[in-house]
């Protein structure tokens, strides 16, 4: 079991991987190709981590009842308004954070505990906080700046074609999903 565990498995890999890169690269070239990952993995790392403290949190702090209650609804309509709400909440995030993959994985945490006490596809909802956390990409946005410089255009360009452009995706992928939601 110890060996079979995942987390043990990628740790001997890497310590396999550092090994064999010390050998063959010596220690600086081992040592500039750590930093380049780490810089490029670094946010990814930590985006993860922050989604699944958040989903522990709402675990623990019993905030998942709650979000249960918000969940269901009346009138023959629970699939509709679950799929509009975890839209919702993955769009309010991405507007306040900035960062679409924080948004998406936070907006998971908080409605991964819930799940099980709605009657709706964690496909649907999957896509449905997808759709949510691509719109309006803004100024807090990373990919925001790098879009508008590479591509030589002024902010309140970027801001034109950018935001626009994800926030039309965003509110046309909505009814796709909430027909795809009705059908599963």
């Amino acid at each position: 079991d110890f060996l079979g565990n995942a987390t043990i498995a990628l740790f001997v890999g890497l310590l396999g991987a550092f090994l064999l890169a010390r050998k063959y690269r010596g220690t600086d070239g081992t040592n500039e190709a750590l930093s380049e990952g780490f810089h490029t993995t670094g946010e990814i790392l930590l985006i993860t981590g922050i989604g699944g403290s958040l989903g522990q949190v709402i675990d623990e702090t019993g905030l998942d009842e709650t979000l249960a209650g918000l969940f269901t609804a009346d009138a023959g309509a629970p699939v509709i308004v679950s799929i509009l709400l975890a839209w919702f909440i993955a769009a309010l995030l991405h507007i306040a954070i900035g960062s679409v993959s924080v948004a998406a994985i936070a907006a998971g945490g908080i409605i991964g505990p819930v799940l099980p006490s709605i009657d709706v596809s964690p496909i649907a909802i999957g896509l449905a906080i997808a759709s949510g956390a691509l719109f309006a990409l803004h100024v807090s946005s990373n990919f925001f700046w790098m879009f508008k410089s590479l591509l030589g255009l002024s902010t309140t360009g970027a801001l034109k074609s950018l935001t626009t452009v994800t926030t039309i995706a965003s509110l046309t992928s909505l009814p796709i999903v909430i027909a795809l939601g009705l059908a599963l």
